[in-house]
């Protein structure tokens, strides 16, 4: 890495900022499913990282763990995700892949807003499936619900952050 290697040191620590709200919050309630979604959202991200910082994948598929991860399951699910992400990225140099991670943590701030209420959305059970069928006839009535089921939410989670912003929860 050569000019950009202060552009991404500051990405990774904007990366590991981001990052921080999920893992500090998982041990709340409905919070530990956001932790995983973004985690999923960020696989590739990671796979840059550490094409950026260690060069082509040199670890063997099937001994690819997850070393933080205490289930075994999971360990192999999410090392086997991390690897993926890591082999997708061969052959790109060290340089390409700093580039390349700098945008997507960028893309991510930008986007975040719109993913957490996308995956808040997803686990609010009075909010209807997105990406279910819904006949013509039906569909300003389940527009309507939406709206309000949205609003909702909202304004529960105003008072949950005001609630938590009182005992100190928020650092931000």
């Amino acid at each position: 890495m050569l000019a950009d290697n202060k552009e991404f040191v500051a990405a990774v620590e904007k990366f590991k900022k981001l990052r921080a709200r999920f893992d500090q919050r998982q041990v709340l309630k409905h919070e530990f499913e956001l932790l995983i979604r973004f985690e999923e959202e960020t696989y590739d991200l990671w796979g840059l990282y550490q094409q950026a910082v260690v060069g082509n994948i040199n670890v063997p598929k099937l001994d690819y763990f997850d070393p933080v991860e205490k289930s075994w399951m999971w360990g192999w699910i999410k090392g086997n995700m991390k690897w993926h992400a890591w082999n997708r990225c061969k052959g790109m140099t060290k340089q390409e892949a700093a580039l390349a991670y700098i945008e997507g943590v960028r893309s991510l701030e930008e986007r975040l807003p719109n993913l957490i209420e996308d995956w808040k959305d997803d686990q609010d059970p009075r909010i209807p499936d997105r990406n279910r069928y819904v006949p013509e006839e039906e569909r300003e009535e389940v527009a309507r619900i939406t709206r309000e089921a949205k609003a909702a939410r909202r304004e529960r989670d105003a008072l949950k952050r005001a609630e938590e912003e009182a005992m100190g929860m928020w650092d931000e």
